[in-house]
């Protein structure tokens, strides 16, 4: 069927409307004429594909990866930057809009800050691994499914993963681990996870495993962690849990001490395997600046920040106030503490718990800064966002300023409008692109008391 794209949806497929409903078109642009094939109907909408370019975008690009297409890692290369950034601030808007309802003029002229990098950004990259055709095989999964997606190498990964993507590959065989079966909850090996501090140089190699290793198998481990010799520490993490979440709670280090170092401006920060770190490094260092700014840019003495991490974005509100800062995930916090002592910051006070727990523990009143009387909360939420009891305890407490910092459109917009609820008002939003040619992005909203 032939069918007129309007805009794009959040995951990257055009959006046409029919008599029978929307039907949302994977490797469409807006404002494109396309010959679409249907692939699955719901009540009432419908997936398809397009077959046919009728009339295209005159922005459309051509992709530079050859999985493009089959791998689901990206959904953008088929479009120019410039198109891309567009698209980006659309997402944003239209969530800000539809879900939380908000209409104020500066989100009618939000830009998308482009990446220093288009292509060879990403500092992490996380392979499952698959049996075909009897031997073990590492990639990417194929968009909407669990199938394995070939590649040799990936051009949005940073130059060292792929040469560890390469190594480890052609290595596979000879380290005789049986590969996870996730229906069966059998096999051993499940994922393999590279990681690169891209101003440090240091790499980090980790295997994901399922069940207990036998001598053998954990001889080989060791010897080809001594045969990387460019990698910096090589660790094994289990996960023995059920089901698609990565990586397990128990990390154990066969090469180094499990930990790599990443600079970010004036600031050397340490991260082992299953810390949070941006994936952007240089795009991530000029979002911190700016949300720096904005900090300094209020009446704050104290801030409270929340999914502090390893303490980066932390020791950026620390050159402009004291902070408060919580982690739940306990090594992460640890890492903070050691990341801000090394790095000479003495304003920070880490609480190690979940967020919702500890900051209903702080009192409405109260003038010290280890209880409370926080001038501005920094949420930094992974993609599921704020708890709501987070959001209610900031509105109670009646902290003056909210700087949410986000990388999921839908839940920034949900949560913006129950601080707005509660009385808060949006006084300024950054797009920023931290993921080019996928359809992630990367917001900054300050948020006001009236």
């Amino acid at each position: 069927m032939e069918l007129t794209v309007e805009k794009l949806s959040s995951d990257g497929r055009g959006i046409a409307r029919t008599s029978e409903g929307v039907i949302f078109v994977s490797g469409a642009l807006p404002g494109e004429i396309v010959e679409a094939e249907v692939v699955q109907r719901k009540r009432d909408f419908a997936f398809g594909s397009a077959k046919r370019i009728i009339q295209a975008n005159s922005r459309r690009a051509d992709p530079l990866c050859p999985a493009y297409g089959t791998c689901g890692g990206c959904q953008l290369q088929h479009a120019s930057y410039e198109l891309q950034l567009e698209i980006k601030a659309g997402i944003v808007r239209d969530a800000l809009s539809r879900i939380g309802g908000f209409e104020e003029s500066g989100l009618f002229s939000l830009v998308c800050a482009p990446s220093p990098q288009l292509w060879g950004y990403r500092n992490k990259a996380s392979f499952p691994v698959r049996k075909i055709r009897g031997k073990p095989v590492a990639g990417f999964y194929e968009a909407n499914s669990h199938r394995l997606a070939l590649l040799e190498s990936c051009p949005v990964n940073a130059a060292p993963l792929n040469g560890l993507f390469s190594k480890i590959q052609s290595e596979l065989p000879g380290l005789q681990l049986d590969v996870y079966d996730e229906r069966e909850h059998k096999g051993a090996l499940r994922h393999i996870i590279l990681r690169a501090g891209i101003h440090t140089g240091q790499t980090l190699v980790s295997l994901v495993l399922n069940g207990r290793l036998n001598s053998g198998n954990m001889k080989r481990i060791i010897q080809l962690s001594r045969h990387m010799k460019s990698v910096a520490t090589f660790t094994i993490n289990h996960n023995s849990r059920p089901g698609n979440v990565v990586l397990g709670d128990r990390t154990e280090a066969v090469k180094g001490d499990g930990l790599i170092s990443e600079r970010l401006d004036d600031w050397t920060l340490h991260y082992d395997t299953s810390s949070f770190f941006q994936i952007n490094t240089d795009q991530t260092a000029m979002l911190y600046r700016h949300a720096r700014n904005l900090a300094r840019a209020g009446k704050n003495s104290n801030v409270l920040e929340l999914y502090s991490g390893v303490g980066s974005l932390t020791l950026y509100l620390a050159e402009a106030r004291a902070v408060t800062a919580v982690e739940e995930w306990e090594r992460a916090a640890d890492l903070m503490e050691q990341n801000l002592k090394d790095n000479g910051i003495g304003n920070v006070k880490v609480m190690k718990g979940k967020a919702e727990e500890l900051i209903a523990d702080m009192p409405v009143v109260d003038s010290s800064v280890t209880a409370g009387a926080y001038d501005l909360a920094v949420l930094d939420p992974p993609r599921g966002g704020c708890e709501r009891a987070v959001l209610d305890k900031i509105i109670e407490l009646g902290i003056d300023r909210v700087l949410y910092v986000s990388c999921n459109p839908a839940t920034l917009a949900r949560d913006a409008k129950i601080l707005r609820e509660g009385n808060y008002a949006m006084k300024s939003i950054h797009a920023f692109d931290m993921f080019p040619q996928t359809v992630h992005v990367e917001t900054v909203v300050l948020m006001e008391r009236r």
